[in-house]
């Protein structure tokens, strides 16, 4: 679902906006948030796409520990909208892929390291944990990325909060909370 929102919030730009326009507002930097819509896609991108590899066996991807803040940073998806569709959509393909094989290693959890960097030396600090829990963080962190694409895309690129499905990057237990489930 997060990386049809991503592909749908792409889509919504340039269907409005035209391809032209579309790919300057990508870029557009907001002054509230200090970034652009293409850095928040393309750091929850990051995130997401390292959970769902290393968890899915992908080669050449190192499947036993998963380094957050050890990646490219500024790749080419972060400035073209169209790389950043195409990211997504192979992405997705994948995850499909992977949900048809019972044997999936997207379906079973097994154990994995994750590594953080939590202050602004380049220590990593170790973290026992799963990829079912890595892949459930990868969502949960993209969800937040996807508000601030929201204020980004009300605060600087002249949309409405109307333009957007109502749980556009809300955390699903505040979607609960406000229908009144939890």
């Amino acid at each position: 679902a997060m990386l049809q929102q991503k592909a749908g919030f792409i889509n919504l730009l340039k269907n409005r906006f035209g391809a032209g326009q579309s790919k300057q507002m990508y870029q557009q930097v907001c002054p509230v948030v200090g970034a652009s819509v293409g850095q928040h896609i393309r750091h929850s991108m990051d995130h997401m796409e390292l959970a769902i590899r290393t968890a899915g066996e992908y080669p050449n991807i190192n499947n036993d520990e998963f380094h957050y803040d050890l990646r490219t940073r500024g790749g080419n998806d972060e400035n073209d909208i169209d790389a950043a569709f195409r990211r997504i959509d192979t992405l997705s393909g994948f995850v499909l892929e992977e949900k048809e094989n019972e044997e999936s290693p997207l379906v079973e959890s097994r154990p994995v390291e994750a590594y953080f960097m939590l202050t602004g030396d380049p220590t990593e600090f170790k973290m026992s944990t799963t990829t079912e829990r890595e892949l459930a963080f990868s969502v949960h962190h993209a969800i937040h990325h996807m508000a601030m694409v929201k204020i980004i895309a009300v605060q600087s690129l002249g949309m409405e909060n109307d333009d957007l499905p109502s749980d556009f990057g809300r955390a699903p237990s505040t979607v609960a909370h406000d229908e009144g489930f939890i």
